[in-house]
C-alpha cells in the first residue's frame, strides 16, 4: 500500500501497529557465517552457471516498491520460490524485526543473481519485535517455512548466519543512510531441492518471543506461445 506517493508498511509491535515509509530495499545475500560453508556453496552455483557474487556478503539495493503485504503475489515463469528471511526495518533511531521472503526467479538466477531478485515482489509479515526485545536471543531464533500446504522446506537456526544488526551495520552506503530501509538478512538450507510452489507459508521464533506469520499464494501470469 502506498501514503503520499510512497510504498508503506504496516506492523504490529508490542500491540500498536506502526507505519513505515521506507525509502530503500536492501537484500543481503552469502550471509552465512561459515565463510568456507560459503565458498563451496558458491563453487556449486558455479557449475550450475551461477556467477560468483560481486562481495561476500553481497549486497544488493533495490526500490522499495518491491516489498508487499498483500495475500498472494504475481510473477512470470514457473520457476520462483521463496526464502524465509529475518527482515530487519531500520526507522531513524529505532530498529525492529520481522519476517519476510526473498521470493526470486531461479531460471534468471543463472544468468543474474540481482536480477533475479529485482523481478520478484517481496512479502513481508504484519508483525516484528523491536531489536532491543530480542537482545542477546538472535542466535536462537530459527526459520521454518512450508510449501504446497504442509511440505516442510525450511527448518534452520538463524545462528547459520551473520548477526543481521551486523549485516545491517555494514551495508556499504556511498552517502549518508536513508531515514527508514528494509534489509532481507539472508535465508537457511531449503529441505531437498529448491523447488517452486503455489504457496509459501513461514514463521519465525524465539524463546520468549511471540512467533511472527507469513503466508501467501504464488500466481503465475499466463505465458505466451511462440
Amino acid at each position: 500500500m502506498r501514503q503520499d506517493g510512497l510504498v508503506a508498511l504496516r506492523l504490529e509491535i508490542d500491540g500498536t501497529e506502526r507505519l513505515f515509509a521506507p525509502a530503500v530495499l536492501v537484500v543481503i545475500g552469502y550471509a552465512g557465517r561459515d565463510r568456507a560453508a560459503v565458498e563451496h556453496h558458491i563453487d556449486e552455483l558455479a557449475a550450475l552457471g551461477v556467477p560468483r557474487p560481486a562481495s561476500i556478503p553481497l549486497f544488493m539495493v533495490f526500490p522499495p516498491g518491491l516489498i508487499t503485504q498483500e495475500p498472494s503475489i504475481a510473477v512470470a515463469g514457473p520457476n520462483t520460490s521463496g526464502e524465509a528471511e529475518i527482515v530487519v526495518v531500520v526507522d531513524g533511531d529505532e530498529t525492529f524485526a520481522t519476517l519476510g521472503s526473498d521470493h526470486t526467479d531461479r531460471t534468471m538466477e543463472a544468468v543474474d543473481i540481482v536480477a533475479s531478485k529485482g523481478v520478484c515482489p517481496k512479502p513481508l509479515a504484519r508483525s516484528g519485535w523491536p531489536a532491543a526485545g530480542v537482545g542477546d536471543r538472535w542466535d536462537d531464533l530459527v526459520l521454518r517455512s512450508r510449501i504446497d500446504g504442509d511440505v516442510v522446506y525450511q527448518d534452520g537456526s538463524a545462528a547459520a548466519n551473520l548477526h543481521p544488526l551486523e549485516l545491517v551495520a555494514a551495508v556499504p552506503w556511498a552517502g549518508r543512510p536513508p531515514g527508514c530501509f528494509v534489509a532481507f538478512t539472508g535465508t537457511v538450507p531449503v529441505i531437498g531441492d529448491i523447488r517452486p510452489s503455489t504457496g509459501f507459508r513461514a514463521r519465525l521464533s524465539g524463546p520468549g518471543l511471540t512467533p511472527i506469520e507469513l503466508s501467501y499464494r504464488v500466481e503465475t501470469v499466463p505465458e505466451l506461445a511462440f
